[in-house]
């Protein structure tokens, strides 16, 4: 299900600048759902790699990925194909900024790298990018009191919004990438996949359950880490052998 023709024109009406105000893009033409202090907006995330290897699964874009990849459409719009305009946003913003940093490193030191034969895991966002589906358990960017919705409060499971969206856009989408390894960020998100997984709506057979969001602020995240580490790389080399 895909909604970017309905916002198009909105797009073109946007100014272009290096970086958007969130009174330029949380706004009525872009809004998606609303339910109290709860605001969902569309945003440019809609691209599906159905032959990648590895789906990074995170909440949802926040506020810096969603002006990232609206930069980049409102830039390159009318000059790409929407499927490719709409792949280039993605990979531009997809856990974009610091926080793809801390994701690099710690893909690499499970070896990820070297199952998919290359040197480093940065290459997944550039040019090796076609191993790679990004997505989120929620894909639109979901926002409380206009701040960043970061997965507990409410559960995801519980929300009837979220639930929803899961259930519409979540599952299908997964359901295109299969054969790819799903690598759940956080708790929160490794509960989604857990419970689709119990329900039969997720029929991948390799999960790296319990891998921590690379956030910094995520104040647990280099002892969950290490923790796991060990058996992020067992599930690695069973699903790669």
């Amino acid at each position: 299900m895909f909604f970017f023709e309905n916002y198009e024109q909105s797009i073109l009406k946007l100014p272009i600048k290096e970086t958007y105000d969130k009174e330029d893009l949380m706004t009525d033409e872009f809004m998606y759902e609303k339910d109290n202090k709860l605001e969902v907006y569309w945003a440019p995330f809609e691209s599906i790699n159905r032959d990648a290897k590895v789906i990074m699964l995170g909440i949802t874009p926040g506020w810096t990925q969603m002006q990232l990849a609206y930069n980049y459409v409102r830039k390159n719009i009318g000059g790409e194909k929407t499927d490719v305009l709409l792949c280039n946003a993605k990979r531009e913003a997809s856990f974009g900024g610091l926080i793809r940093k801390n994701l690099i490193d710690m893909l690499d030191g499970i070896e990820l790298n070297k199952h998919l034969n290359i040197n480093s895991c940065a290459e997944l966002y550039g040019e090796k990018n076609h191993l790679l589906h990004s997505a989120s358990a929620l894909r639109y960017p979901v926002f409380i009191n206009r701040k960043n919705y970061t997965g507990s409060s409410p559960s995801m499971l519980k929300h009837h919004v979220l639930l929803q969206m899961i259930h519409e856009l979540l599952v299908p989408e997964l359901s295109e990438v299969k054969e790819a390894v799903i690598i759940p960020a956080g708790k929160a998100v490794s509960e989604v996949v857990r419970r689709l997984t119990e329900e039969g709506q997720i029929r991948n057979q390799t999960i790296l359950y319990n891998f921590p969001h690379p956030s910094g602020a995520n104040g647990h995240r280099k002892k969950q880490y290490e923790e796991n580490k060990g058996y992020f790389k067992e599930m690695l080399n069973t699903h790669f052998s």
